[in-house]
């Protein structure tokens, strides 16, 4: 069984399941995920010992018709999903999961193949994922090929064309409120040399560069600094933000936010995420459209954050993505720091994480009614209530949560009623 038939089989198990009747909720795309790595594990092992002439007795006895490696991924998908599937009640989930390993070893699953356009004929032939349903860039495990190419300084270039770092900062100013500066006491400051605190705002000393501004030349800054060095150094003074926050940018991954609708999304969210460093800040990252996924912890490092090389797919999860920031936070903010989330989305909330509250009072959808509710538009009515649930959360703990959306065709109400449960603003990245 290769890697390609491996993840098909594994998407097509999850996809089953999550179908099936009597599965509420669950699984995912980790799900998915581990399915495929634990049962490659499985399979190498027992290649191993079939090599070795001790193919396992028990397993043998057990499915005498099975091979090897439909076996091991069974046993994989026993070990993986059923704790990852919420059912009804009387339901038992190991049961589902053998049904829906026995669909797919029976019938092998293929990608969906896309309709052929004029550049795609020499895919037709193809039984490769090239061709194949899009989804899996975001469910297939893929292989290590090193390092990533690196960006090209005319590719570099274009994306900085669309958002640049500039309007990063002024959108910054406006997306959020500065407070009073920090440390809040004049005098030297006493966590970063070269820093003093004067009035509202924080002052650091840095070399003259070419292209600076007369007025921040500093004369008192440079004899100190030539005295000390023996040499001519020119000083400048650095207007630094009056307060400095641990942030958590969140990107919308879902299909909505892809380039093909809105090419501005992922260079925005990159220069906001580089500006925000060189501002000072501790930034973290993490990406969500169904699920969330961690892209950088919270840290002063100048690591970019790659927006432009996720897959945009799937339906939009604001409260998975809300929840997993505030976690980072939690775990990895200073502590007494200013806490913030940038949530950059279009406040399309498709999903939630299927909570008894994000329902409401009437419960999750039963039956023929819970069906014309769900028609009606009932769960994109929990998926905003759970995204506001998990807003007013973070609020009450101390974390403020800001919308980024990208344009008018966003939902604009939804977005400011989205941050003003958490707190904070909701701004459009180019007005």
């Amino acid at each position: 069984m290769n890697d390609r038939l491996l993840a098909l089989r594994a998407v097509a198990v999850v996809n089953w399941l999550r179908r099936h009747p009597l599965v509420e909720g669950g699984p995912g795309v980790r799900a998915t995920q581990a399915l495929a790595d634990v049962a490659r594990a499985g399979i190498g092992l027992r290649r191993g010992r079939r090599f070795h002439g001790n193919v396992s007795a028990e397993t043998a006895g057990r499915n005498p018709g099975a091979s090897d490696d439909d076996a091991a991924f069974l046993a994989a998908a026993l070990v993986t999903l059923p704790h990852r599937l919420r059912v009804r009640p009387g339901a038992d989930p190991d049961v589902l999961v053998r049904e829906a390993v026995a669909e797919a070893l029976v019938a092998p699953p293929e990608a969906v193949a896309r309709p052929p356009g004029p550049d795609d004929e020499e895919h037709t032939d193809r039984g490769d994922a090239e061709g194949g349903d899009e989804r899996l860039k975001l469910l297939v495990p893929m292989e290590s090929g090193g390092h990533r190419p690196a960006t090209t300084e005319d590719e570099e270039a274009r994306r900085r064309a669309l958002f640049g770092d500039d309007e990063a900062a002024r959108f910054l100013d406006d997306l959020l409120e500065p407070g009073p500066p920090f440390p809040p006491t004049a005098g030297p400051a006493p966590t970063r040399p070269g820093r003093r605190a004067v009035g509202e705002e924080i002052l650091a000393v840095r070399p003259f560069r070419p292209g600076d501004r007369a007025r921040d030349f500093s004369a008192r800054q440079t004899v100190r600094a030539s005295v000390r060095l023996g040499s001519l150094a020119p000083r400048a003074l650095s207007r630094q933000p009056g307060a400095v926050w641990d942030v958590v940018v969140a990107l919308d991954a879902s299909a909505s936010m892809g380039a093909g609708e809105r090419p501005l999304v992922a260079p925005a969210t990159a220069a906001l995420t580089r500006v925000l460093v060189r501002q000072g800040h501790r930034v973290g990252a993490l990406a969500f459209s169904e699920e969330s996924v961690v892209a950088r912890p919270l840290s002063r490092a100048r690591v970019p954050f790659p927006a432009e090389e996720y897959a945009f797919a799937h339906a939009t999860n604001v409260e998975a993505g809300i929840e997993a920031a505030r976690l980072l936070l939690l775990r990895e903010a200073a502590a007494g720091a200013r806490r913030h989330v940038i949530v950059v989305t279009d406040a399309e909330c498709t999903s939630h994480n299927g909570t008894a509250e994000a329902w409401g009072p009437l419960g999750a959808p039963r039956g023929s009614e819970g069906l014309g509710r769900l028609l009606r538009g009932g769960m994109v009515d929990a998926a905003r209530r759970a995204a506001l649930i998990a807003a007013s959360r973070c609020r009450r703990q101390g974390i403020t949560v800001s919308v980024a959306y990208p344009d008018d065709r966003a939902e604009v109400a939804f977005a400011h009623q989205l941050a003003e449960a958490g707190g904070g603003r909701a701004r459009c990245l180019r007005p």
